[in-house]
């Protein structure tokens, strides 16, 4: 009997999934078998290199905070998003991917995991890195960001600056310095924040102190930072600039190498900044992919506002990928710290099936403790990963 097109045999998809599942894993973990929210020591492991990386896990905040009119909002973006994202993928400014951003291996050999809004995640066998295979081009990201109001509106509302700057910023300050008095014994004084939106983070350590710069593409959000912080930020590209900013102690990525066509060429630029620095390193937050909000959205890819938005987010990361993306860019991985909003976007697909979002809003403390203990799970959608050059000193 014969095969229907597009069909394969079973035994032709067991064979096929069991090269994948039997496939070498790049990275590997050594960590303790009983999790805590203080910061604890594990190895991690490429081939016959080890490295010490301290981990923290969980970052306590009531997300209900830091939002307003959250059921209008949900409704009114999910039209939006449903709009936007599907015009975007079906337009023809397209390109295929061809290959891995991460460790280059083709896009042929890529496993689809999930399809969002047109756009298909697909994930790559060798370093397990997930991504757009089909994408807008960079042009056409580009002009996105650039005149999205709605976008822009979430991190430049004016009533909210202080509390997010407190809630968001300060926390991320708090670590940054904590992680690298640990791996140099000093602290950072001059500090670069590419993707710096709205300016909270640069005012942040501005306030503490220390020398910060923004470099911020978007004219409505750097305007925002002139306004409410006095900030001037760098509208230029990060690439085309770096090495002004050369000798800085620290460049930090706060959600910016998810939303870009070329991690690898920013991540490597990154580290040539901070290689005048006696004490350099480089600090991304990053979505990642084996995660509760993950799961969540799989089950619901028609209401997915953020994490595997594909207008936003081209890409997710596993903990191997994004290891392997920092040693092939000269870094080594020195901390790591994981926490989320799986538990908000859980509910938020709950409550989107069932009308009735009643549970989403009240249970503002409940939703903190419950994320809690997905992050020391490690289950968490986020991570900040800190890497220091190769040729500096161990932690």
């Amino acid at each position: 009997m014969g095969i229907a097109a597009g069909i394969r045999p079973r035994n032709a998809i067991a064979r096929n999934n069991l090269k994948i599942k039997t496939m070498k894993t790049l990275w590997q973990r050594i960590s303790p078998m009983t999790p805590t929210q203080a910061q604890e020591l594990e190895t991690w492991c490429r081939g016959e290199e080890n490295f010490s990386v301290r981990v923290t896990l969980g970052k306590k905040t009531d997300l209900l905070k830091l939002k307003k009119n959250i059921v209008e909002n949900i409704k009114s973006q999910q039209d939006h998003y449903q709009a936007t994202r599907g015009k975007l993928y079906s337009q023809s400014e397209m390109e295929d991917v061809p290959c891995c951003m991460v460790c280059g291996q083709a896009s042929s050999d890529a496993v689809l995991k999930m399809e969002v809004y047109g756009a298909r995640y697909c994930q790559c066998p060798a370093c397990d890195h997930v991504y757009v295979v089909r994408r807008p081009t960079s042009s056409a990201i580009s002009k996105f960001y650039l005149s999205d109001i709605n976008y822009a509106a979430t991190y430049t509302d004016r009533e909210a600056a202080e509390s997010r700057l407190q809630a968001i910023a300060v926390p991320w300050l708090d670590w940054l310095i904590k992680t690298y008095e640990e791996a140099h014994g000093r602290k950072p004084r001059k500090i670069v924040d590419v993707g710096s939106g709205a300016g909270h983070f640069v005012e942040a350590c501005r306030r503490a102190g220390m020398e910060a710069h923004g470099i911020e593409i978007s004219e409505s959000s750097r305007e925002f930072a002139r306004q409410v912080w006095g900030i001037e930020q760098d509208g230029r590209d990060f690439l085309e600039v770096a090495e002004n900013y050369s000798g800085a102690d620290v460049v930090t990525f706060w959600g910016l190498l998810e939303h870009t066509v070329n991690p690898s060429e920013i991540l490597a630029a990154a580290n040539r900044v901070i290689q005048s620095s006696d004490a350099g390193m480089v600090v991304a937050k990053l979505p990642r992919w084996h995660s509760l909000s993950s799961a969540a959205q799989s089950v619901a890819t028609n209401t997915i506002l953020r994490h595997l938005d594909p207008m936003g987010h081209i890409m997710a990361f596993t903990d191997s990928s994004a290891a392997e993306l920092y040693h092939r860019c000269g870094l080594r991985p020195a901390a790591a710290w994981y926490y989320g909003m799986d538990v908000y976007e859980t509910l938020m697909q709950l409550c989107n099936r069932s009308g009735n979002y009643e549970t989403l809003v009240k249970t503002g403390a409940e939703q903190v403790e419950i994320q809690q203990w997905v992050d020391e799970a490690r289950f968490a959608d986020g991570l900040v990963l800190a890497g220091v050059p190769h040729s500096q000193r161990d932690c």
